[in-house]
């Protein structure tokens, strides 16, 4: 309970012991006005304190000397606000309106009291333990998930690093791979080129041999002696490997020839 609270309470308890002693200023009055007879007699006005010797008497007396004696006598740590006013209820100090500041203190019973105290006690202790337990429990949930978070963040990281991995490996096997295509289209173009020079190479000597042979057969085929069974077409065809009729007209005219016959043992000059 605040200092401003508790000030509340102690004004409302006043003002509730005020009305009462005026209550009871008022009984006693009458009571002395019908012993001594004068009950048509109107009672002598008294002097009355002005309202501002009250107000300055509550501000700077009753309410520090409520709070010092509250915090002297009532207050205990734990102790709600509940038992505080049950407690100060019990043991208010009344101040007298005629400016007797002489405390008269109500009458308890000092066992019910004590066994008050003391539960009072065993409940701020249990509170205590309740409340240090609260807390021993939610820094040990705090530490946990403080734990669970870490283990979450290692593998989280280790799942990285391992993806990673994984996945440099598979740029160095996809590097290894196209190395290894582009090295197998390098060989196979050189070898390409090697089988195209193969092919030009035993082109040229093809040509080669066979201008050579065609020279030879020139050489040798510059006459020949018709044979049995050998026509003008089939010397054309052997010596030439052509038996058209402009190879036979050119043989044909080299000799003088009107016709494609020919004699056994006849000389032809082959152009």
């Amino acid at each position: 309970m605040s200092k401003e609270d508790y000030r509340d309470k102690i004004e409302e308890h006043r003002q509730s012991f005020e009305e009462e002693q005026k209550e009871q200023e008022a009984l006693s009055r009458v009571s002395r006005m019908k012993k001594n007879g004068n009950d048509n007699k109107k009672p002598k006005k008294t002097k009355r304190k002005p309202p501002l010797m009250t107000i300055l008497f509550v501000i700077f007396i009753l309410i520090p000397l409520s709070i010092l004696v509250y915090f002297l006598n009532f207050y205990e740590p734990g102790t709600t606000m509940e038992d505080a006013e049950k407690k100060s209820s019990e043991q208010m100090v009344e101040i007298d309106k005629s400016g007797n500041k002489d405390k008269v203190p109500v009458s308890v019973d000092k066992k019910k009291e004590d066994d008050k105290a003391d539960k009072t006690k065993e409940k701020s202790k249990k509170d205590a333990e309740k409340l240090a337990a609260e807390q021993k429990a939610s820094e040990e949930a705090k530490k946990a998930e403080a734990a669970k978070k870490a283990e979450e963040a290692k593998k989280a990281e280790e799942a990285r690093k391992a993806e990673e991995a994984k996945k440099a490996e598979q740029a160095r096997i996809a590097q290894a791979e196209a190395n290894k295509k582009a090295q197998e289209a390098r060989n196979a173009e050189q070898a390409r080129k090697a089988e195209e020079a193969r092919k030009a190479e035993q082109a040229r000597k093809a040509e080669e041999a066979r201008k050579a042979e065609e020279a030879k057969q020139a050489a040798k085929a510059s006459s020949h002696t018709v044979k049995a069974n050998e026509n003008l077409y089939r010397i054309a065809l052997n010596h030439y490997g052509d038996g058209s009729e402009a190879t036979l007209a050119k043989i044909r005219a080299a000799n003088g020839m009107s016709s494609n016959t020919v004699q056994v043992g006849q000389v032809i000059k082959l152009p």
